[in-house]
């Protein structure tokens, strides 16, 4: 049963150095136009799946580059052939500078009810660091925007681990997001993809990203102070206050099955994992022959299949059952021993400091 739907809109006016998601600086509104309409093909030739839809969700790139009308289009097409009426969350990400207040409306009018905001720190410095195109006041301004329409549900995005970044920078981040009238936070550690302008540069040593010891105090600052402020982790990179989890990213970690539509988008069905083509010209050439663009596909084994409920649920702060990994408890007890987890109510759960080597972690658990 197909729970949430993904969707993909690579477009932007400017990809971010950091950024390793396909993504195509594109601002010509006839051919997001175009896209749209094969995003709504491509979902012709899924409609004999059953659905029992939790989420909608659009990600990128930048969402908020479609116009506010196209976008409602989208939902309100989908809705046509997926009923969308009871579904609790529907979510767009935005970049700060892209939307105003009727564009929310237009973006309320038509179902969505939860945003996602790039805001990524409030210090300028950090900002152009980070090769963002706005400002503090552009963040501030979003959020009084989507309130005042009605939007409640919103989340802000932050990234920390940046080049120069003190932990009294971080603090002074942290007063300011936990400050304003929102109910979910995302911490993401900055990345340095070698394949991306970020990566060069730390290759070339012309950026420096902080050690291991600098970036566990970061997200021991971050942890506590959010927690401290009403906000709960429910996931390595998530904080939520109470009933405002994101159900949409929930169901990748607890392993439910969505449909990913649009250029790269993954999908998980039937116990089969599939993903789209990466390239827009082709993804419109196989929509336009009534195929559909899909590149690679995975049948995930019942082995597949706990390997991947150890791999996305040690992610969650509740761990995972320690039965899915019994046969690897010389390794449990030996990361238990050096302060990287911990047992809770049967479940290996990891501690702050295994966060930042749960990929190690998990690789070794499967």
């Amino acid at each position: 049963m197909v729970k949430g739907i993904y969707i993909h809109v690579p477009f932007c006016s400017l990809k971010c150095p950091y950024c390793d998601f396909v993504s195509i600086e594109e601002k010509d509104v006839s051919i997001h136009k175009t896209y749209i309409k094969n995003i709504l093909k491509e979902l012709d030739l899924y409609l004999d799946k059953d659905y029992d839809i939790g989420s909608v969700y659009l990600g990128g790139g930048t969402p908020s580059l479609l116009s506010p009308d196209l976008v409602s289009f989208l939902i309100e097409s989908i809705h046509k052939k997926i009923n969308l009426k009871k579904v609790p969350e529907i979510s767009v990400e935005v970049n700060p500078e892209n939307y105003s207040f009727k564009d929310f409306k237009v973006l309320k009018e038509s179902g969505i009810n939860r945003v996602s905001i790039g805001a990524q720190s409030f210090l300028a410095k950090n900002l152009r660091s980070l090769g963002r195109g706005h400002s503090p006041e552009d963040i501030f301004r979003t959020i009084d925007s989507a309130l005042k329409a009605g939007i409640k549900n919103i989340n802000l995005d932050m990234i920390y681990g940046i080049s120069g970044q003190s932990l009294k920078d971080l603090e002074e981040d942290l007063e300011v997001f936990t400050s304003l009238p929102v109910n979910h936070i995302s911490a993401y550690m900055l990345t340095a993809y070698k394949n991306t302008p970020l990566g060069v540069k730390v290759k070339k040593g012309e950026y420096f990203m902080p050690d291991g010891d600098q970036l566990l105090k970061m997200f021991k600052i971050i942890d506590e102070y959010l927690e401290e402020k009403g906000f709960r982790r429910y996931e390595i990179s998530n904080w939520a206050k109470e009933g405002y989890e994101c159900r949409h990213n929930l169901l990748y970690w607890e392993g439910e099955e969505f449909l990913g539509l649009g250029v790269s988008a993954w999908s998980y069905i039937e116990g089969i994992r599939f993903g789209n083509t990466k390239n827009l010209v082709l993804y419109n050439n196989m929509i336009d022959k009534g195929k559909k663009p899909v590149e690679f596909y995975d049948l995930i084994t019942p082995e597949e299949e706990r390997k991947e409920r150890i791999f996305l649920g040690i992610r969650l702060k509740k761990g995972i059952e320690l039965d899915l990994v019994k046969d690897k408890m010389d390794f449990v007890n030996q990361i238990i021993d050096e302060g990287f987890a911990k047992l809770e109510k049967g479940r290996l759960v990891l501690t702050q400091e295994g966060v930042l080597v749960s990929n190690y972690i998990s690789s070794r658990l499967i």
